[in-house]
């Protein structure tokens, strides 16, 4: 009978492990980047409307133009002369402060 708790009480300690190892790995994720250079424009924007005035104050035009559904932001900001880093920054800042979505 004793064998039997043991096996239980290690089966129970597995099981919490994991959950804990999953919960973790959850949190780590949200400490990425939520944009990054290799994304299509046309991706970018969709997380957010208010991404579009961010890249229209910045010089670059991206709503309405045919080469944001396939171009990165890399490719963009190469062809509109902006630093990407720079770019990359202003909208992760501008999504991590909760921008217009009511967070």
């Amino acid at each position: 009978m004793i064998k039997y708790i043991v096996l239980a009480v290690i089966i129970v300690c597995i099981t919490l492990i994991a959950c804990f190892w999953a919960a973790r790995n959850e949190q780590g994720k949200s400490d990425e980047a939520l944009v990054t250079k290799d994304m299509t424009i046309k991706k970018i924007t969709s997380l957010d409307e208010g991404i579009s005035e961010l890249l229209s104050q910045n010089g670059m035009n991206c709503i309405g133009c045919p080469s944001a559904v396939s171009e990165t932001l890399e490719q963009a900001c190469t062809v509109h002369n902006t630093d990407c880093e720079k770019m990359l920054k202003i909208i992760n800042d501008y999504l991590e402060k909760g921008s217009n979505n009511g967070d």
